[in-house]
């Protein structure tokens, strides 16, 4: 039985972390006061996953190109919002051009008075789909193992490391 090789042991650690830190932590998101919190962690799961998929693109397009290649087809046509959304979200607290909430799956991907309705479960749970999709498709296919490996190993690119958490105070010391 043959050893699996650096880049394989990499993408296995890459997919535990991003399980770990992005599908675990966002249900404990997915309630009234931190739904704005669990659509940017959403927003940004996909913008990692993005990265890894097509580093060599620029961010919109990788992030665009990765909600057509791997989300289901309602929202291939709404990749351009998401991306405005993503830009929105991110730099403004904006959830244009959507309308977005949780609890709410009966009216995700409806047009509300001309505004389409997000609801944060059920793109949770299509982001859950896209990323086994995505990693799946990983370890048979040639080319995105090599782009896997570009962004891993390119500066501000990188991998996932873990967290290490560090007392500034020693416990002899008063806190105060």
């Amino acid at each position: 039985m043959s050893q699996p090789d650096e880049m394989s042991i990499i993408a296995a650690e890459f997919r535990r972390h991003f399980d770990q830190y992005y599908l675990g932590v966002i249900p404990r998101l997915l309630n009234e006061e931190s739904v704005m919190l669990a659509f940017i962690c959403l927003l940004t799961g996909i913008e990692c996953l993005a990265g890894i998929f097509q580093p060599q693109k620029s961010t919109g397009d990788r992030f665009k190109e990765f909600i057509t290649t791997f989300f289901s087809s309602p929202y291939h046509s709404i990749a351009e919002e998401m991306w405005q959304f993503r830009n929105l979200m991110i730099h403004a607290f904006n959830p244009s051009p959507f309308t977005i909430g949780c609890h709410q799956s009966r009216m995700h991907m409806i047009e509300i008075e001309g505004v389409r309705y997000l609801n944060a479960e059920d793109l949770y749970a299509e982001m859950v789909l896209a990323s086994r999709g995505y990693f799946t498709a990983l370890y048979a296919d040639l080319q995105l193992q090599a782009n896997f490996s570009k962004r891993v190993t390119e500066k501000g690119g990188g991998r996932i490391v873990p967290i290490v958490i560090s007392e500034s105070v020693s416990p002899n010391e008063p806190v105060v």
